[in-house]
């Protein structure tokens, strides 16, 4: 993985504030409306890395060097900074840095595998599953925050009691599953 590869969606004005920019290109792959059918998602093993072509979405347990955990806020509180895959990226890490730096203003170091989310969003069969990818990074630098959205950091205590997404459990063991690999050497 290149430590210096990142793709940088957001600009900084001259005043140092975030500034919006449109988004450089459409997502890998349309999300369809839900309709009455319900998504499954599971949790795969840690030795499963699915194919690219098959991942549309990534999202980042990111932790500072002092051990506390960035999170983004849009609509529903505290949240893993991550979405979707975009036409033309090429990895899960280069989706991982555009969406830490579009959702949390901050620049990863070295970017983890942790774990992939199967979902049957779009059928059942083997060729419509498709995967959620997640990574864990220490976060390098941190800038201005993108207009319109919020960081917090925090300590994953904090986090889990603020965090309203749904599996919050499976939220849970992810985060503690990144602060193992990434501070393992420290505990």
């Amino acid at each position: 993985m290149n430590e210096k590869s990142q793709v940088g969606p957001v600009e900084l004005s001259s005043a140092g504030a975030a500034t919006p920019t449109p988004p450089d290109r459409p997502d890998k792959r349309r999300t369809p409306p839900p309709g009455d059918r319900v998504t499954n998602f599971v949790l795969m093993p840690p030795d499963f890395m699915p194919p690219f072509e098959s991942v549309t979405a990534v999202a980042v347990v990111a932790f500072t060097e002092g051990g506390m955990l960035v999170a983004s806020e849009e609509n529903r509180g505290p949240d893993l900074p991550g979405g979707h895959v975009q036409e033309g990226e090429e990895s899960p890490e280069e989706t991982a840095r555009r969406e830490a730096l579009e959702e949390a203003g901050i620049t990863l170091g070295v970017v983890h595998f942790l774990r992939a989310i199967q979902s049957d969003r779009y059928g059942s069969a083997p060729e419509e599953l498709t995967y959620m990818v997640i990574v864990a990074a220490l976060v390098l630098e941190q800038g201005p925050v993108p207009l319109g959205m919020k960081k917090h950091v925090m300590t994953e205590q904090q986090f889990f009691a603020a965090h309203r997404g749904l599996r919050t459990e499976m939220v849970r063991s992810l985060v503690l599953e990144a602060q193992q690999l990434l501070f393992a050497a420290a505990l």
